[in-house]
């Protein structure tokens, strides 16, 4: 059964070319689209979406607002946000409301696929999760039943104490939410914990398993990054640990906050003597990938930092932010072109990473007040 992807856009030429530039059935989807948030959100209510790809401003219902309704219908659902705006800030904020990437107005139709693509792995496994949960679970029951166990190690197989504690563990995404998110970011999934927490009835025993598989789970995320054992127990406040009262949930819902913070702390920090050259190998993977699109979360990802921290650095050490950045590495190279090659419009809007030559020369008037023809037909002027 495909996949069904819903695009949403305002403008009718851009929402055209993003579902018909790419063979979304051949690769196993069926596609919708929508004009307004509005309208997205009955499709999404009637359909049952899986993906769901949207732009930033729109009319009626604007792209968060629709993120934040839909969440409702389809808990599941995976969103990729794309603007022309180039704004950090709506990056954050929709990450804040779950959202798996962001794509920067132009990008080739590979790069949405490939990040469509992505979101749909997201959605098989958390599938294939979920059916490991399960069988482990009949492992358990089985191993209880087969060695006639105490009744007291059913709450180990009860549906409900199950669903949460799987729940937690694979859905507040501990690895995404501790490399790349902010600290809003960090406080927000203790809340998402806390919420399942306090939507389950559990004992002392059921509480400090969650509690006990969070800390090492989070301990697991850090050693991947080549931390030590010193590093993390620094990390630990164990007068607070031992003193916290387990029955108490504002007590944990403190003592998590702070425990996740610090981690968040270890891992964002980044010593002063490093910064020049992470700006300097930032600058290279601009120059890089430029013509193929860069996704802010792929960037962040690269360079272990959260879109915030990425952003503040960058305009901390180069006095500009990474949108205008970017757009003067490609503005700088079609004007090399123009002036240089007899290459056609179309050919250097191909080669900066428009998907049209229309699109490509409405963003060149923008920035340089004619049109890449005027400039080429009058060089000495500009």
């Amino acid at each position: 059964m495909p996949y069904k992807l819903l695009v949403v856009d305002d403008e009718k030429p851009i929402r055209d070319k993003l579902i018909n530039n790419t063979d979304w059935k051949g690769n196993g989807y069926r596609v919708f689209s929508a004009t307004d948030g509005s309208e997205a959100l009955k499709i999404i209510e009637k359909e049952g979406i899986n993906l769901l790809v949207t732009d930033i401003q729109m009319p009626k219902l604007n792209g968060m607002n629709l993120i934040e309704k839909s969440k409702k219908f389809s808990e599941h659902l995976k969103v990729i946000v794309i603007s022309g705006y180039a704004e950090f800030e709506y990056a954050q904020k929709s990450i804040r409301f779950g959202v798996n990437d962001y794509l920067l107005k132009p990008f080739r139709s590979k790069k949405l696929l490939e990040v469509v693509n992505r979101a749909r792995d997201d959605l098989i496994n958390e599938k294939n999760d979920k059916e490991k949960l399960a069988g482990l679970r009949g492992e358990i029951s089985n191993y209880i039943n087969d060695n006639k166990l105490d009744n007291i190690y059913n709450w180990l197989v009860d549906d409900n104490f199950f669903k949460r504690q799987s729940l937690i563990l694979n859905r507040v995404q501990l690895d995404a939410v501790l490399k790349r998110g902010s600290k809003e970011d960090i406080l927000k999934t203790v809340n998402k914990i806390m919420k399942e927490i306090r939507e389950t009835t559990l004992n002392r025993e059921k509480l400090y398993v969650i509690l006990n598989n969070l800390i090492l789970e989070s301990f697991r995320v850090i050693k991947e990054l080549d931390y030590g054992a010193k590093d993390l127990m620094k990390i630990i406040d164990q007068d607070k640990m031992k003193s916290v009262n387990h029955e108490n949930l504002e007590e944990i819902e403190n003592m998590l906050k702070e425990f996740m913070l610090r981690l968040h702390g270890l891992i964002a920090f980044v010593p002063g003597d490093r910064n020049e050259d992470m700006i300097n190998e930032m600058k290279k993977y601009i120059a890089k990938n430029y013509q193929d699109g860069i996704t802010l979360s792929e960037m962040a990802k690269s360079f272990n930092l959260s879109i915030g921290h990425l952003s503040n650095l960058f305009h901390e050490k180069t006095g500009e932010s990474f949108s205008d950045y970017l757009n003067m590495i490609k503005l700088n190279k079609a004007k090399e072109l123009l002036k240089t090659t007899d290459y056609k419009i179309y050919q250097i809007a191909d080669k900066l990473g428009f998907n049209d030559a229309y699109y490509f020369s409405s963003w060149f008037k923008k920035l340089v007040g004619a049109s890449p023809t005027t400039y080429r037909d009058n060089i000495n002027l500009f």
